[in-house]
């Protein structure tokens, strides 16, 4: 998509996790309570670490060619906005967080190429608090020992209102980020709010009409995109061996696009037939059971 002019995309999601382009899911969030939550998991294309998003958060994404783009511009509009709210203590850190106090409210994420650029970032107005912490847990039991993803830096969070807000009171918190924001970002790239393009209000079925979103949410939406896009990792497995006192032995299986590309067992003392018949319990090409 060509971007002509600075663009400010606002919208909320269902129950969700979002992960980075180069994370793991298994690292980043409890993949089995997602699934028992009915939590949906996306991985963005762009970079950045781990969100949960639901009602009670709201999310921006500005888009502007490349030649105007500052990496802090946009974090210092939200402070702005959510200033002009009547909060106080608000903050921007060098990793483009908007805090109030010592507690963050908002989190940005970034995608550079040679024409355009786009900040991505959440707002947590009311979410509900203890699912996020929940959903953003590692897996257990998949003791991963090393990984060439990015992980992401956990800091202690805070909403602008109380997460019991009514489903209407959080209609109304959202309505009023939006209000600020919606006028911070017309009086930076143009000037006033009259002078800024008029608002439009875009939905899901208007959005499914168009081919080239639809393939977008395909791909978005498939296993080799949320899962196979996973940076190589190498977990370790302890795998009984009733030949040895009933010993557990560490096997390290790493994994390239969430599917196993080796295996091996460091215990000298195994001979090599037991050797092959560990390596047999990890098939190549098998994918991280889910």
């Amino acid at each position: 998509m060509q971007v002509e002019h600075p663009i400010l995309f606002i919208y909320r999601n269902r129950k969700s996790v979002i992960i980075g382009r180069n994370q793991n899911p298994w690292q980043e969030a409890n993949v089995a309570e997602l699934a028992r939550e009915g939590i949906v998991l996306v991985r963005r294309r762009s970079g950045g670490g781990t969100v949960y998003h639901d009602e009670g958060n709201t999310n921006y994404s500005v888009m502007l060619p490349r030649a105007q783009f500052e990496r802090g511009e946009n974090a210092r509009l939200v402070a702005e906005a959510v200033q002009e709210m009547g909060v106080q203590g608000v903050t921007v850190t060098d990793r483009y967080d908007v805090c109030v106090g010592d507690r963050k409210v908002s989190g940005s994420a970034f995608r550079i190429t040679s024409r355009r650029a786009y900040h991505h970032g959440t707002m947590l107005l009311s979410s509900d608090l203890a699912r996020l912490k929940g959903a953003l847990r590692p897996t257990p039991h998949i003791n991963i020992v090393d990984s060439k993803a990015v992980v992401s830096v956990r800091s202690p969070v805070a909403c602008l209102a109380p997460s019991s807000a009514s489903s209407s009171t959080t209609t109304t918190h959202h309505l009023r980020f939006v209000h600020h924001l919606c006028r911070a970002f017309s009086r930076h790239y143009y000037g006033s709010f009259d002078a800024a393009p008029r608002p439009q209000m875009i939905g899901e079925s208007e959005l499914e009409t168009n081919e080239f979103v639809r393939a977008g949410c395909a791909e978005l939406k498939s296993w080799d995109w949320i899962y196979g896009q996973t940076p190589q990792f190498t977990r370790e497995v302890l795998v009984p061996h009733s030949g040895a006192d009933d010993a557990l032995i560490p096997v390290q299986v790493t994994y390239r696009h969430a599917r196993i590309a080796h295996s091996s067992v460091h215990q000298p003392q195994l001979n090599p037939a037991l050797q092959r018949a560990v390596s047999r319990l990890f098939p190549l090409g098998t994918p991280l059971a889910l």
